[in-house]
Order: C-alpha cells, then structure tokens, then sequence
C-alpha cells in the first residue's frame, strides 16, 4: 500500500487557491453492519476493497485530477487531496466542497490549459489495476444530499476497441441525483428526491450516443442518502442485472444495444453483445452540477448544503466459477424485474435515389416509413410512451404520451441530404389531442447531431377533434436551437422529425409527411 500524495494541485496552482485546502467535512460515528446479500451459488470473491486501512490503496485505485468538467458541463474540479477523497474507520469519503480552484481543463493534466470552478470533489478509478469482462460487481454506500449533487458507481470500458464515448460503452451500476430535492418524478412529484437509476451508454460516438435504464425506489419510502445499501449489478453475455440490496429490479439485453464504429471507411455494427463483451474498471466520484442533476428537480446548485459526501463501505467484484468466459451460470433472478426495452441499431440500409428528389417524404400514413426508425429521448423509460392505435375513420395511427418535463420522440433515418427541402417545403401532419394535462405546443425539431438543430413550437387545438398542421420548413430552420447555439445542417440531418410536448399531454397523428409548394 502506497501513501497517497496530499494537496497536490494546491501546491501547483496559485496561491490564492491554497486557502481552500484545509477541510470542513466532520466524519460521522458509524456502526457498520455487513448484511447478507443473497447471491447465487458459484460467485467467486476475486477483488475487493473493504477500506479498512488507514491509507486508499493506489494499488487498487487511481485519481482524476482536473477541472474538465467531465464532458457534462460539471462544476467541480477533481483533486488527489486528502480533503477530497479520505479512508477513515472503515469507510471511503469522497468529499465534495464549495471552494474555488484551478487545474486543468482536459483529462491530459495539460497545464498551458487551466479552469477556475466552483466546487472540488474527488474520482477515483482502477483502470489497469482492476478490468474485467463479466462478473458481479457488489458496493454498499451511502449517498449526499441536496440539489445539484450527482453521485456515480459506475464502469468504462479500459480499451475503447469500438471508439470513443460511447461507442465502446458505459455501465452506470448506480447513479443519483438531488437526494432530497423536491422531485420532479411524475408519481411523486414534490416530495423528497428518492431514486437511483441504473444506465447503459452505448450506440455510436457521441452525438449520436444512445442510453436506456431504469430508476428505482427503496422500500417503504427510505432514502439512499439516510443510510447504506448495497448496489450491483450482475454481467454476462448478452444480459447485464441491476440490484438494490437483495432487489432485482432491472434487466437489459443485447437486442436492445449495439456499437456502431467506422472501419476502413464504412460504418459497421459489432457483434451481438457488442459492446459489452470488452473489458471495463469501476470508477466512484461525487459530480456537482452538470447536464443532469443541474438541470432536473429544481435546477441549479443548492451551495448551502455543502460539504456532502459519498461514503463506501467496500467494493467487491465476483466471477462465475461456472462459466468465466460468458458469466453465464450464476444469475440471481426476480420475475418482477422489468425488462428495459433498450434501443435497435440504425438501419443501415441504402435509399433509393429518388428519396429526396420528389415533390413528398413520407414519414407515416398508416404505417412509418421502412426507411426510419422511431425512438425516445426517455432515459428511464417512463416518460414518454409510443403506440400504434386503432381509429375507426382512419386506422392505424401514432399514439404519443409525456408524462414530465423532459422527454421528446423521434424518426431516425439515414444521413439525409435535405438542402433542396430549405425553402419552399414544408413539414405537413393531422393530429387529435386526446388529453391535455399541461401545455398546448409541440416543438418540431430538425436534428443533425446536437447542438446542430432547429426547433419551432407549433400550437395546437385541444377541442379533441383532428386538425392538419403545416410547419414552413425555411421558418423552423431559421429558428435555431432554442436550448443551445447552433442550427441544423440541412445536408447531414440524422433524425429527419422529432416532437417534443411542452407540457404534459396525449395525442394522436397520421399523414405525417414533407411536401414542397
């Protein structure tokens, strides 16, 4: 066991950062228990940290230290200093603070490159001292509190055989955010922030990444942060499990993720279980802000409620001795789980020449489009709901539900050259809004990889009765992204329609389709 560096980015940076480097986080008195996690015969102990020295062990773990941001617009800066990351009785601290500092502003600890921010933290990582494929990987923790504060237990893959992120994948074991903040949760909204989420990050490199998972609530309404339990998941071949203490509560499977990567000029899509047939390591850290605990509950940062920390009372990874190669063997399975729908590759199919040439693009008329596939921006799976419905007039129509802020659906093509379609051209649909319970617009957007999109709010009747809406295509593009700078690139639109309700509401749509005049 090493002795950890203290205080390093505080003796390389300014002196006006030093005066942030002494600590604040009072540890509490703890009582730990172990308690029996039922688990199925023939998982073997392999790795482990019960965190019962005196020192973090650097032959097990690595530490972050930057001011990146980690790529989600995070407002901490990731330190090796004592104050941030501790072993203490038993248990890990990560501990964030509301200080300024400075490092540097990219994961190469490049230093000609330098950010000041607000808040230090601390990430810890076992890239090449600790990688597996497959396994069951067990950690009992205690989560923080407050609005802004987002804690992560989660995997990245060690080789990136597929690109970068997430091309190649990302397990998130268990993440939260704003514990005890009023929720924003459809089913309990207002009452004290309660859930962890399980995630897949897979798909192609990012912009066109894609994720599912699924959120879950302890028991008799308790909280993560009030107390330890024990988060896993168990991953084999072609299925990945998530569980709370003894809770199996969600299961995701290779036909609903992929990779897609370029090789040699053309774009292919791995193998079945790709890409989560690689080697990963664990990382824990405690992210202040960013693209999501930043921007749900309540939004923002609460800088009152610091410091808070994530407490780990042990990591502990398995193997299935009956199977090492595929995992396979040793599952411990709940009927009840649910099973997480997952997102199907991109058709990777040729159009035909005339596709974009003629006076219509069709979208749907009865049935979508053999050349699109329609997805959900829902990440949990539980805000947005699509259907095909039966109309007695009409027959088969779209049917679109969203049940909280943030969720939109989406047709997902081919990359479309859409230039000649900027002018003179227009986006042409009837819909029937069957319940309204917030809002009466939808935005209509064109995307060619975020932030290069346009949308537009279209506002619609709410007599329960089918209307025709015309969107003039040169006026939505000229709009812009209302959340962000840029525009779409009508040569390279990836997502040829995508609707967001703002607001609470249930429609119906049929005839969807483009039309020049």
């Amino acid at each position: 066991m090493f002795t950890r560096k203290k205080n390093v980015l505080c003796a390389a940076i300014t002196a006006t950062v030093l005066a942030g480097c002494s600590s604040s986080f009072e540890v509490p008195k703890r009582n730990l228990t172990d308690p029996e996690i039922k688990k199925s015969e023939g998982w073997t102990l392999v790795w482990n940290d019960e965190f019962n020295g005196t020192e973090i062990d650097q032959t097990k773990w690595s530490f972050e230290e930057n001011c990146w941001g980690g790529g989600n617009n995070e407002q901490q800066c990731y330190t090796a200093r004592d104050k941030n990351a501790f072993v203490q009785d038993g248990v890990l601290y990560i501990v964030a603070h509301n200080e300024t500092f400075v490092g540097p502003n990219n994961i190469k600890n490049d230093y000609t490159d330098l950010k000041t921010l607000p808040y230090t933290s601390a990430r810890l990582t076992t890239k090449e001292k600790g990688d597996w494929t497959y396994g069951r990987f067990e950690i009992r923790a205690k989560m923080p509190i407050g609005q802004g504060t987002w804690p992560a237990i989660w995997m990245l893959p060690t080789d990136y055989v597929y690109g970068t992120w997430a091309a190649s994948g990302e397990i998130d074991i268990v993440e939260a955010v704003n514990l005890k903040a009023p929720s924003d949760s459809p089913d309990f909204a207002g009452q004290p922030e309660s859930r962890v989420y399980g995630t897949l990050h897979y798909g192609a490199a990012w912009p066109n990444n894609k994720h599912s998972g699924q959120p879950y609530y302890i028991p008799d309404n308790k909280n993560p942060a009030d107390d330890f339990y024990t988060y896993s998941i168990e991953w084999e071949k072609d299925e990945i499990r998530w569980y709370v203490d003894d809770v199996h509560f969600a299961t995701q499977t290779s036909d609903g993720w992929y990779a897609l990567y370029t090789k040699d000029g053309e774009k292919k899509i791995g193998i079945a279980d790709a890409p989560f047939e690689q080697r990963f390591h664990l990382l824990l850290n405690l992210a202040i802000g960013g693209s999501w605990s930043g921007n749900t509950n309540q939004k923002g940062i609460d800088s009152s409620v610091f410091p808070q920390a994530l407490e780990v009372d042990y990591v502990r990874v398995y193997q299935c001795s009956k199977d090492r190669a595929t995992g396979q063997g040793c599952a411990t399975v709940s009927e009840t789980a649910a099973k997480v729908k997952g997102i199907q590759p991109p058709l990777m199919i040729d159009l035909p020449a005339d596709y974009t040439t003629g006076k219509e693009i069709n979208i749907f008329d009865g049935e979508l489009s053999q050349y699109l596939q329609q997805h959900a921006y829902d990440p949990q799976g539980v805000i947005m709901d699509f259907s095909y419905q039966a109309d007695a007039e009409r027959g088969q129509v779209m049917q679109i539900t969203k049940k909280a802020a943030t969720g939109n659906v989406y047709f997902e093509s081919p990359e479309l050259d859409l230039s000649d379609w900027s002018s003179n051209a227009k986006l042409v649909f009837d819909i029937k809004m069957l319940e309204v319970k917030s809002g009466d617009a939808i935005s209509v957007k064109l995307d060619s990889g975020w932030p290069a999109t346009s949308d537009l709010p279209v506002t619609v009747p709410t007599d329960n009765q089918w209307h025709t809406i015309e969107v003039d295509i040169a006026e939505l593009i000229a709009n812009g992204n209302s959340y962000s700078a840029g525009s779409v690139n009508m040569a390279k639109v990836k997502n040829i329609l995508v609707l967001d309700p703002l607001g609470e509401m249930t429609f119906q749509l049929d005839n969807v389709r483009f039309e020049r005049y």
